[in-house]
Parts: C-alpha cells; structure tokens; sequence
C-alpha cells in the first residue's frame, strides 16, 4: 500500500471535521439553518449515552410521577378499561401519546427505556431548535456551540431528558414553536399565515397539551406575532390575519382539551378543579401550612432562583445575565430583542404560578426545606441559554475587531478565552459530578423521591419475582404506589383505581377477583400530604373478613403484598 493511499482516510476525515465547522458557522438560509442535522445528532447520541448509566442504574425511574407517565401511557392500550379515557386530567396528554408506541413493547416500558428513547429524542430536537434560533438571531459559531455545551454538559439537563417526567417533552415543542416563530419574525422571506400555523401554530399547540406553560407561550406568541406584523404593515388587517394563522390551531389544543374533560367526567374543567387538580393538590398544601410562597413574592424569587441556580450553574447565569445587558443595548425592542424576550414566557409563568399559589417548589432555600418540584425550573433555561450564547457571541466579536487588536493577538486572545471557557464549564461539570445529589436539585429531589418509595419498590420487585399468574388488586394512586412498571406483570393483569367498575368490584369482594393484592400500610402515620390512602387497605380495615382469604407473603415498614389462600 502507498503512503497516498494510507493518508487518504486521514484526509477525508479532517475534510468532514473542517466542513462540520463550516456548517456550524454558516448563516441561515431563507428555509434551513446548517449545521442543525449535526447538532441533533450529536445531542441525540449524548441522550442515548447518558440513558445507558441511568436506566441500568434505576436513576431512570427514581421518579415516581416518571413511573406513573409510563403507566398511565401504558393503561391507554393494556389494562382493564383500556381506551382514551384512561390519558385521566392530572397530567395533559401529549408526553403520554408520545409514549404508547414504545411501552407497548415490554422490555422498553418495565426498564424505562421507553422514556429515555422518547427523552433523547427530545433532547436532540430542543437542541437544534436552540441552535437554529441563536442563528437566526445573528449568534456566531462561538456563541452557538457555547450555548450547546452550556446545555449538554448539565447533569440535570441529561439526567431529566432519560425520565418519563413531562419537561424534555414541553422543552422539545417549547423550543420548536419559538424556532417557528423566529424564522417568522427574522427570515428574509415572509412567512404566510398558513406556514406560521404549521411551524410556529403546531409546536405551541403541542406544548399547551405538554405542560400548562406552553399555555404561556400561546398568549406571548400572539402578542408577538401582533406587535411584529403592525411594525412591518401597519395595518390592522394583517395583524389579524397573522395572529390568527398563528393562534387558531392552539385555540383548537384547548377546545380539544375542554371538550375531553367535558365527555369523560361531565365537567370541562375537571382539570382545573376536579379532586385530582393541581388546584386541589395545591388546597391540601396550603391547608397544611406548606404554602409559604403564595402572596409572598420575596419568599418566590428566592425559592424559584435557588432552583434556577442549582439546576443551571452559576456560569450560565452569569453569562445570561451578561447576554441580557448586550442585548438591551444591541436590540433593545427591535425585533431580535423581542424573540429573545419571548424566550423568558416560561420563566415568568414559573415564577407567577408560584406567588399565585398554583406552584410548590421546595428546596434548601424554601419553607419547609426539603426538595420538591426543582424540575420546574428547566423550563427557564432557553432564556437563558440564548442569553449567554449572545454574550458569548458579544466577547468574540469584540475580541476579533480588527481596530482592536492585529491579528496574532487576536488569535491568541480567542484562544485563551475559549480555553478559559472551557475551564470554567470542567470545573462546573466536575463540582457538580462529586456530589450530584447535593448540589444539584433536580437529582436531589430523585434521590429523596427514591428513597422515599424504597419500601413500595422493594415490594414491587419481590412481586415481580414470585408472581405466578392471576390477578394483582393494587390501588396505584396511592401514596408510594406507583411502582406499576417495575411489577413486571400485563397491566390488563391488575386492578388498578384507573381500572374503574373492575376495581369497585374488586374492593367489594377481593378474593373474588384478585389472587394478589400489594397495599400500603402506613395509614395515619405517613408524612403529611404524601399522597391518598390506600383504598385497598381500607377496604380491608372496613371488611376483616375479607382479610381472612388472604396470607401475608411479603412486609416491609410501609408495604404488605397478601397471596389468596386457595383450598
């Protein structure tokens, strides 16, 4: 072989390198943004890298809303009453129809595969959609990529994006329907109200069935398209036509949304005040004194904030806060100025739900101190992400002018800084990797939810090796209950409280119906509002005789699982 041909692959590979660096630097063009291909190919592999330490390792499922997702996901094609129906109001729908077609193969919903697929899809699409809006803004090579690895080198954004939590699902349409809605505003070729309603119109809708912040976005984004469309026309006419185009498919979300609670349970507000609301959930709490943050705005920023700094890490924030100041002085209300402001709408409905009282959020910062709810604060991290990506984008630009510096200083000072970047992300990184669970929020509050299911998960995995076939009475909404996943066992198997009239019947008469039965014990002595008793156990306390069918097979301090005596 010759020494040319030898250095043949050699070359075609610094060839792709050097042309991948092209890419990520190139301007958008009037319908694409290169380099968004590669970025959502590298942040997808980095998804599926971390999914492979936290899904092994349990991390994936030590949420235990995560393991409801998958099992609510699951229920809609595989349990007693399967159908549409069982999608229920606490949560909004989206994360869920996203997940059936993978929890319907088994392996992927007991291991939690399913999400970590879902999540580093996810992962992937909001980082593009991040990068093509730091383009369309006028954000450099250097500012872009900083911004990707200010993102992809946070232990809680990774971590959060293998669950079946709902964030990575309204992150992903968060940021899709702002990429839209930049492209609309910022493109040198108009946008006609029919592509705003399919690129910016579908996303929002998406995210307003995600979580209730895209809900946010959906009024932001219309007054946005309005202020945006009277500076370009001046005329009326069009502002409607544009804001309609924008606003009439997430108008249809909400119909949708309301028509739904209004033929399964006969109210259209169901989710917003029915027994399982957050409305209700957020009552229990404020009757117990765990409220603090309502009405009390200094109490608010500060819990939110502490959130915001543990989940993001003090070099994002002070680089945001940097980006902000340019871009109150490059943009002020300019258009630009006005797509990054749109980015903060989930920000400040994070901050608005909690003084309002809609939100808890605890931490060592709140009262009472313990973690809960941190993972809120994700969703404030497109804002500032492209804050920082703009301040960065404002230090190269300023070290590179030519009036400023001659050439070999200017490279020598580029260098340092983006070396003394690079240092300062490591040094994050590695703070936060020698201690995740106390230094980060989001994993702390994984762990603690961990640990406090660790008897009910213990039990589920004890089940999932002697079960031995027939019917399983579990009341899954139960507090610590929701370990349906890991029991390893068809959910058409289980009377669930979802299962409805089979689980009434079920209650009535257990040894009928179910030759297993997994309840909680703790009754009165658990922790104040950790969730609903446990409708088996009580319809065991109410009928002893039903008890007397049953041997106890497994305890543990706050968990039983009874086998039924067949003679």
């Amino acid at each position: 072989m010759s020494a040319s041909t030898g250095t043949a692959p050699k070359q075609s590979i610094v060839s792709r390198l050097q042309r991948a660096w092209r890419l990520l630097g190139a301007p958008p063009e009037v319908r694409k943004v290169p380099g968004s291909v590669l970025v959502a190919l590298a942040a997808g592999l980095l998804g599926l890298a971390a999914s492979a330490v936290t899904v092994p390792s349990g991390w994936a499922m030590a949420y235990s809303d995560a393991q409801s997702h998958l099992t609510i996901a699951r229920r809609v094609i595989d349990s007693m009453a399967p159908g549409f129906e069982q999608l229920g109001t606490v949560w909004l729908p989206v994360p869920h129809l996203l997940l059936i077609p993978l929890v319907a193969i088994d392996p992927l919903f007991h291991t939690g595969w399913a999400a970590a697929l879902l999540g580093s899809a996810a992962l992937s699409g909001t980082a593009a959609g991040l990068y093509r809006i730091a383009a369309r803004l006028g954000i450099g090579r250097a500012g872009r990529l900083a911004m990707l690895v200010l993102l992809l080198a946070n232990p809680s954004v990774l971590y959060l994006y293998t669950t079946a939590l709902t964030e990575p699902v309204l992150l992903l349409f968060l940021v899709a329907a702002l990429s839209g809605l930049s492209r609309w505003a910022l493109a040198p070729r108009r946008m006609s109200a029919g592509e705003l309603a399919v690129f910016a119109g579908i996303p929002t809708a998406a995210a307003m069935l995600s979580r209730y912040e895209g809900w946010m976005l959906a009024l932001t984004g219309t007054i946005f398209v309005c202020v945006v469309t009277l500076r370009r026309t001046r005329s009326l006419q069009q502002m409607i036509i544009m804001a309609a185009g924008y606003a009439w498919i997430p108008a249809l979300a909400v119909c949708w949304w309301l028509a739904y609670n209004w033929g399964i349970y006969g109210d259209a507000l169901e989710f917003m005040f029915g027994p399982y609301s957050a409305s209700a959930q957020q009552s229990s709490i404020s009757s117990s004194g765990l409220l603090p943050t309502k009405g009390n705005l200094g109490l608010t920023l500060l819990t939110f904030h502490s959130s915001v700094l543990g989940t993001a890490g003090v070099l994002l924030l002070v680089l945001a806060g940097a980006g902000l100041l340019v871009a109150a002085y490059r943009w002020r209300l300019q258009t630009p100025g006005l797509v990054l402001w749109l980015t903060s709408s989930a920000y400040v409905f994070a901050v608005v739900s909690m003084y309002l009282g809609q939100t808890a959020i605890n931490n060592a910062h709140s009262l009472p101190s313990t973690w809960w709810n941190n993972r809120f604060a994700m969703t404030a991290m497109p804002f500032f992400l492209l804050a920082a990506a703009l301040a960065v984008d404002a230090a190269g630009q300023w070290l590179t002018r030519k009036d400023n510096w001659r050439l070999q200083a200017r490279q020598v000072l580029r260098a340092g800084a983006a070396a003394g970047l690079g240092a300062a992300v490591l040094l994050q990184l590695g703070w936060w990797i020698a201690g995740p669970v106390d230094r980060a929020p989001v994993l702390a509050e994984a762990a603690m939810s961990a640990g406090s299911t660790r008897y009910s998960t213990e039990a589920a995995q004890w089940l999932a090796q002697n079960y031995d076939g027939g019917g399983l009475l579990l009341d899954e909404s139960a507090r610590g209950n929701a370990i349906v996943p890991l029991l390893g066992i068809d959910i058409s198997q289980i009377f669930l409280r979802a299962s409805g009239d089979n689980f009434t019947q079920a209650l009535d008469n257990p040894a009928a119906h179910a030759r297993w039965v997994l309840l909680n014990v703790e009754k009165d002595g658990a922790p104040v509002n950790s969730g609903p008793v446990d409708l088996v156990d009580q319809a065991f306390i109410a009928r002893p005789s039903a008890r007397a069918s049953y041997r106890t097979v497994y305890t543990s301090p706050t968990h039983a699982v009874l086998q039924r005596i067949d003679r």
